[in-house]
Parts: structure tokens; sequence; C-alpha cells
């Protein structure tokens, strides 16, 4: 779905389009639930909780639990994994320099080529509209130029964004890796992309040296 200029938010796009017809079977914010079906046209606790419970009883019918087919899902497409965290920085001149730097790592206008021991294969940056992996190097995400937002994807298959919160002080990251399905352990896949983040935040974020907080557990 692409959001044209004045819709804040997938649920608000929803409403705009439905009359043409479209139905969008479910719309994902990790933090705040989901839109399932066209009933609720928002992301909305109440309902996904029913749907939960709906799947529920019905996988009670197979002798399943829910996280039984989870486990049916992942071998069947592979492990997806994620984790997501971030740092607290109340100096805007320094969140722009962390950004501005990964515009400009090696020289102007040029982008990271690797983190670390990780090869980088793409960069998307919403906030500039750029994309290496268009034909035509634009972002197909509608540009934002009032918001920090890079992602890597990486040779090995995580993709990593850096971006900033539209409502607090913060340098947010969101990692995550799509094994494919004969990739089956876990455990070494959960390593690797904790690995990544960790080279992530030493060699891009560098807490230490720009002063950013990180978060309290």
């Amino acid at each position: 779905i692409k959001l044209k200029r004045g819709e804040f938010s997938i649920a608000n796009h929803c409403r705009n389009v439905h009359g043409y017809h479209m139905t969008e079977s479910i719309v994902i914010r990790f933090t705040m639930s989901f839109m399932c079906g066209t009933s609720v046209l928002d992301k909305d606790g109440v309902s996904a909780a029913v749907v939960i419970a709906e799947m529920a009883s019905y996988l009670e019918t197979k002798n399943l639990t829910l996280a039984q087919q989870l486990t049916e899902i992942y071998e069947m497409y592979g492990y997806h994994i994620s984790k997501t965290s971030y740092f607290l920085c109340y100096e805007p001149p320094t969140i722009k320099r962390v950004f501005e730097k990964l515009r400009n790592f090696d020289s102007p206008k040029s982008y990271p080529k690797s983190c670390g021991a990780y090869g980088i294969l793409h960069v998307r940056d919403v906030t500039t509209g750029y994309d290496s992996s268009q034909l035509n190097k634009k972002s197909v995400l509608p540009m934002s130029k009032n918001s920090q937002m890079i992602t890597f994807t990486f040779q090995n298959g995580c993709v990593a964004t850096l971006r900033t919160s539209g409502t607090e002080p913060k340098i947010k990251y969101y990692a995550e890796m799509c094994a494919q399905p004969e990739k089956s352990d876990k455990t070494f896949l959960e390593e690797l992309l904790q690995k990544v983040i960790e080279a992530l935040i030493e060699n891009f974020l560098e807490p230490s040296k720009n002063g950013l907080i990180w978060r309290s557990m």
C-alpha cells in the first residue's frame, strides 16, 4: 500500500480506498496491535484479541496450540526473527550528524558498503528518496524529508533500519532476519542477528562518541 500525501496511517488510507472496492486483509503495527479486515478501520487490540481467540479455538480442533502452529509456519516458510530497541538523544544536531555521517560515510554522498564484518547489499534512505535496489535509484516508499530513516539490507539476509521517532527524542533500530526454510537453526539465526545489531550500534550509532543514552531495561 502506498500512502498519498496527507494520509498519515495505513488505516486512514484504508478508509479512503474502501469505496473503490479494495480490500485490505490485515494491517500490522507491532507496537499497537492489528487491523483485521475492514470491520474496524484502525489498529485495534480488542478486535485483534477476538481473532486470536478464534484462531486458538480452531487450532484446538486440530490438537494444535498457537505456538505449534507458528512452528509449522516457520518450518514451511523459514524463521522470521526480529529485534527492536532505541537510544535516547536530546540533541537534534547530534541526531542529524549521526545520519549525515551515514550518507557521507567514506566520501561525500556515499553510503557504507559494510558494517563491521558484514557486507551491505542495498541501502534505502527514505529521507532523501534513495534506494540502491531500484533501477532508477528512487525509493518506492514516499520520501519523508522531515524525518530520518535509513534501511540497510545485508548480504547475509539481515535487514536493519535506523529511524527517528516522530514524538520522542529517540533513534530507533529495527533488525530482522527472514531465513530460507532450509536454515532451521533458530539459535544460530538469533545469534547472527544479534551480532549484526552489535556491529550496527558500534559502527553506525557510536553511542559513547555521540552521547546516546542506552534504553533502560
